[in-house]
């Protein structure tokens, strides 16, 4: 029996260990392949796989790691039925159902349609945990890939993670039975409950019911996620979407050329992004300008508002405080949809609701605040210099090129 490692040293470059799938008499397989710090595949047959999700929680994947005629030891499902790790992790990134038989799938773009696709490679993060003493391999997932007959996604886990808990964030204002199938998935995920046919399932009645409400844009984008930041006008979080070039491996070019793509563009803002949200969460301490609300300020706990822009920054290129707002995940939503915007009156900021405001229901809109509403002082900054900028909110007010709500 292996011992657990007293201390991990740097990983080294080359095949990385991952979950990998692979043909078999045309139903495919799911292998674990590579090294990951001391250890290598052939060392952890016998071994259980658990998982830790972007939000902490740790699941018994119920997949036990077994030795095949092939030599490279593959994931066997110990539950009754079985179920595995790409419908699994399918589920929970809200990704259509894949299939196991490569030959069956579809062709073209996108790649993610429901059961046009393989969910064919799960990249391990180096925060994985490979615990000898109890035969237990934690795997932290980094990337996924997607292919289908002709074509190939990458994933990052983290990203996705983001954007799927944005739109759990705003949910309330979409339509019933597309709420309740995305607030079903939501509420599943936090319960820290196994994964099983169960998410699949949520995934299946939240798709189709998308189609429902919204079948012209579903059928030019069938990933559920994308289907609703576009109902929700809402603008994935900028690149990079993967993980650094040096967690992915060189078993792996396309999506190691992806990655560092993506970080060489990220690197041209970089300091100055980061630099900026930084000054914007110590300005108003965690704390929403809009709703009041503090769901910041709690080490170890991921904030819950962003440093928003009020010009953007990337036709302006303005990463200064006063061109910035703390807003819950909720209020940066309706400010980046135009739905409701702040205005200096009288020196005092009063929350506006737009024109485009009147698409939604009542109850929805009375959810965002109330028109008119006066800001109070003690939620701005406490360095009056640091206060949204006058002349920046009036450009924003040409830009929009749209009205107020008496």
């Amino acid at each position: 029996m292996l011992a657990p490692l007293a201390r991990r040293e740097p990983l080294a470059q080359g095949r990385r260990m991952h979950i990998g799938f692979r043909t078999s008499g045309g139903r495919g397989e799911y292998e674990v392949v590579g090294s990951h710090y001391a250890y290598n595949a052939l060392g952890l047959e016998g071994f259980a796989f658990h998982m830790r999700w972007p939000d902490g929680i740790v699941r018994d994947t119920g997949l036990m790691l077994e030795a095949a005629e092939s030599g490279k030891p593959r994931l066997r499902s110990m539950w009754s039925p079985p179920f595995q790790i790409g419908r699994m992790i399918a589920s929970m990134l809200l990704l259509p159902d894949p299939r196991r038989e490569f030959a069956q799938t579809n062709e073209g773009l996108p790649v993610a349609r429901d059961k046009g696709y393989i969910l064919s490679r799960v990249g391990f993060g180096p925060e994985t945990e490979i615990t000898g003493m109890a035969d237990m391999v934690t795997i932290v997932p980094s990337f996924v890939n997607l292919d289908n007959t002709t074509d190939k996604e990458s994933i990052g886990v983290n990203h996705r993670f983001d954007r799927i808990s944005t739109i759990y964030a705003v949910g309330d204002i979409l339509p019933w039975d597309v709420r309740n199938a995305l607030f079903e998935h939501r509420d599943y995920l936090a319960s820290g409950e196994n994964v099983d046919i169960t998410l699949t399932r949520i995934v299946s009645k939240l798709l189709k019911s998308l189609i429902t409400v919204v079948p012209t844009i579903v059928e030019q984008e069938r990933d559920p996620l994308r289907v609703l930041e576009e109902m929700l006008e809402i603008v994935p979080p900028r690149l990079p979407s993967l993980p650094p070039p040096d967690e992915i491996g060189e078993e792996e070019p396309f999506v190691s050329a992806r990655s560092a793509n993506q970080y060489r563009l990220a690197k041209i803002r970089g300091t100055s992004g980061r630099k900026f949200s930084t000054l914007v969460h110590a300005a108003y301490a965690g704390r929403c300008l809009f709703c009041g609300a503090v769901y910041g300020g709690v080490p170890g706990v991921r904030p819950g508002v962003d440093a928003a822009h009020i010009l953007a920054w990337s036709k302006y290129d303005l990463d200064v405080v006063p061109n910035g707002m703390s807003l819950c995940k909720l209020h940066h939503w309706a400010f980046d949809a135009a739905l409701l915007v702040p205005e200096l009156i009288n020196g005092r900021y009063v929350l506006r609701f737009t024109e485009l405001s009147v698409e939604f229901e009542v109850h929805t809109i009375n959810k965002l605040g109330q028109n008119g509403f006066s800001i109070p002082e003690s939620w701005l900054p406490a360095e009056k210099q640091l206060w949204p900028s006058q002349k920046y909110l009036d450009r924003l007010y040409a830009d929009l090129a749209i009205s107020f709500l008496e």
